[in-house]
Order: structure tokens, then C-alpha cells, then sequence
């Protein structure tokens, strides 16, 4: 499953760096507190989600070692008396990194390993939701920075002029229930005491459910951004974009404090 998500991952990033190779040199304000602030362009905003998801590839990855122990021998938790089974002959023929010992310790990771996973795909889900949530607000008439293919995007149900962005709404919410899937496992395993307990087998519904929602929600993403397209004729970068560098020339120039080139700078917009 790990792989699955990976590959999903993957193909997301690749859609990504696609857009950049298209359309890098597109312009874009950058913006800190909803607010313009300074220059940035497609290719830094797709660079920013190529690294944070690439950096989700190797936590998915890294989570595979608390499933790399081998449990089996443990049985109902305390072994199998009388009959001597030779655990490091399954570690090896199925490929365990590791086997777990004592065979008590085996009940008590139930769920860690679940758990960890379900951490990293909620932190792929909640770069995904900021992804959504970026587009969403580009996609606005307000902005009009994008288009979207029609695949993409519903009708209205009752307003003909309106193309809505769906899709972008549908995957944002999913990072809600992945971090719940997350909360539902963590919660199930809280205050069980040792040894082998029937809840355990609910750990499984909310860890295939993320699963299945995450890697549904990646390839989505993909196919969007692989067939999306910035409209530079929409983007405006307004002068104060650049009244940070201005500060910067002068610090250089002039080789004054930042703190007084700052204020110069500010005072030519407070003026104006």
C-alpha cells in the first residue's frame, strides 16, 4: 500500500514539475497574510509543493519500519509452548527487517504501525488541502490566475454561467477525514492494557479508508494540474511588490541598517 501511495505521490509531483517546465516564467505575486508582498513566479509556487510532497515520499517511506518486524510465533500473544518454531526462518523467506521480540511485545505494537502511516498520509492529505485551497482562490473571478479543464469543473445547478470547481472543494475536505482515520486509530489503542484485545481489528477500517482516500485524491490532483493553465494577461505585479528589494539595494549600496532602509522605503508608500 505504501508503494501505491508512493507511485500516486509521485505522479503528482510529475504533474507538477510539468506546469513549471510550461509555464516557470509566469510571474505571480507572492503573498504572507492573505496580502500581496513580494515576487515569485509558477515555478517557485510549483517548486515549494514538489519538495513538500517529495519530502511526503520519504516519510511514507521511513514509516515502513515499525512494519518491518516479524510477528509471527507470537501467536495469541504469548508464543506457542511445546512446539518449537524457528521465527527467524519466516523473518528471512518473507523478508522482515527484523523479528520482533519477546512475543509479548507484539500485541502492544498493534496500531503503531497503522498509526504511522496514517501520520504521513495526513501530512501528504494536508499539503494537498493548501494545493486545493491555493487553486481555489486563483480560480476565483476575483483572481481569474487559472483555468481549469472542463472535466474538472461542474455546472451550477441552478446559475448556467457558473463553472464551480468541485473537484478542488472534494479533495481539500478529504484531508479532514484522513487526519480523523489518524485520530480514530490513535484513539482505539489509547488505554488498552497488554495483551490481544478485539478492538484492535477496528484499526483496519480507518487505515484502508485513508488509504484508499488519499491515493484517489493524489491521482485526482495529477490529472487537474496536468491540464490546468495560468493566465499572465490576469496577473498583475503592482509596484509595492518590490519595495523589499528596493531596502535591499540600499542596505548594499549604501551599506546602511536594513531598519533605516525599511523606513525610507515605507515612507515613499505612506506618502504617496
Amino acid at each position: 500500500a505504501t508503494d501505491a501511495v508512493v507511485q500516486s505521490v509521485e505522479g503528482l509531483v510529475a504533474s507538477l514539475h510539468g506546469l513549471a517546465g510550461r509555464q516557470g516564467d509566469v510571474e505571480l505575486p507572492g503573498t504572507t497574510h492573505m496580502q500581496h508582498a513580494m515576487p515569485s513566479s509558477v515555478a517557485l509556487w510549483c517548486g515549494a509543493y514538489e519538495e513538500a510532497f517529495t519530502d511526503g515520499i520519504a516519510g511514507l517511506q521511513a514509516s515502513r519500519r515499525r512494519a518491518d518486524k516479524n510477528p509471527l510465533g507470537s501467536a495469541a500473544g504469548y508464543g506457542t509452548p511445546g512446539l518449537s518454531i524457528d521465527r527467524e526462518a519466516t523473518s528471512r523467506k518473507l523478508g522482515f527487517g527484523e523479528t520482533q521480540s519477546p512475543v509479548t511485545a507484539v500485541q502492544l505494537s498493534r496500531g503503531k504501525a497503522e498509526s504511522t502511516m496514517l501520520f504521513e498520509l495526513s501530512l501528504v492529505m494536508q499539503d494537498l488541502s493548501r494545493l486545493a485551497s491555493d487553486l481555489l482562490l486563483y480560480y476565483t473571478k476575483e483572481y481569474s490566475y487559472i483555468d481549469l479543464p472542463t472535466a474538472v469543473t461542474t455546472g451550477s445547478s441552478i446559475m448556467p454561467q457558473k463553472r464551480n470547481p468541485d473537484v478542488l472543494e472534494l479533495v481539500r475536505g478529504a484531508a479532514a477525514t484522513v487526519l480523523a482515520c489518524l485520530d480514530e486509530c490513535m484513539m482505539i489503542t489509547a488505554k488498552l492494557p497488554s495483551g490481544f484485545q478485539r478492538d484492535l481489528q477496528r484499526v483496519k477500517p480507518p487505515l484502508f479508508r485513508a488509504i484508499d482516500l488519499t491515493t484517489d485524491s493524489l491521482d485526482i490532483m495529477a490529472h487537474l494540474v496536468s491540464g490546468m493553465t495560468f493566465k499572465p494577461d490576469r496577473i498583475r505585479m503592482s509596484d509595492e511588490l518590490y519595495a523589499t528589494e528596493r531596502a535591499y539595494e540600499l542596505v548594499a549600496k549604501e551599506g546602511i541598517p536594513f531598519r533605516e532602509a525599511y523606513r525610507r522605503i515605507a515612507k515613499q508608500y505612506t506618502d504617496s
